[in-house]
């Protein structure tokens, strides 16, 4: 089955509150598409948007995405942006969705390089001699500390993100429990 087909058949694993899987719905709109996230947190959230915007082609499943290979399916298209690297095994998640990929499908990844992070590691080994919790209090505490940096100090970078003007952005870009960087 060539992945030019009409009506693709479109994984979107690991997609947190739907904004991935929306645009992949409405950019693919004869397109099957799944969204898995673990959160069921997030995939309510992703659920009730999807209904506010009235796509239809767009499924929601809770799901780990390291156990996916027991389901009896395959799709022609895999996204997965953001996701790998904060696996305990990102090489097992990766074998995981390859063997979900009908032959010549396309899979699409999005991962964190060493060489991109280097500054978020930097903080994160700040945050860690600080002694810093990923709790609010710490949390605001931490980012008002790293608004202090000199423009000349590298681990200032992380302030431009617009993760960092959240708390629970924050805590997934400088707290996040694991995070693998690849290269």
């Amino acid at each position: 089955r060539p992945l030019h087909v009409l009506n693709p058949d479109i994984l979107v694993a690991g997609c947190g509150t739907g904004q991935h899987p929306l645009e992949t719905a409405r950019h693919f709109p004869t397109a099957k598409v799944l969204a898995i996230d673990l959160s069921l947190a997030s995939l309510g959230y992703a659920i009730r948007k999807t209904q506010e915007l009235g796509v239809e082609n767009l499924q929601y499943a809770q799901a780990d995405l390291t156990q996916l290979s027991s389901i009896d399916r395959q799709f022609d298209i895999i996204e997965s942006i953001g996701v790998l690297h904060h696996l305990d095994k990102p090489v097992a998640g990766l074998q995981t969705l390859v063997s979900l990929l009908r032959p010549n499908g396309l899979l699409k990844l999005g991962l964190y390089s060493e060489c991109a992070r280097q500054h978020v590691a930097a903080v994160r080994a700040y945050i860690s001699e600080r002694g810093y919790k990923p709790s609010v209090k710490d949390i605001r505490r931490c980012r008002q500390d790293l608004r202090t940096f000199g423009d000349q100090d590298f681990r200032k970078q992380v302030t431009n993100f617009s993760d960092f003007f959240s708390v629970s952005g924050c805590r997934d870009l400088l707290f996040h429990v694991q995070e693998h960087r690849l290269t």
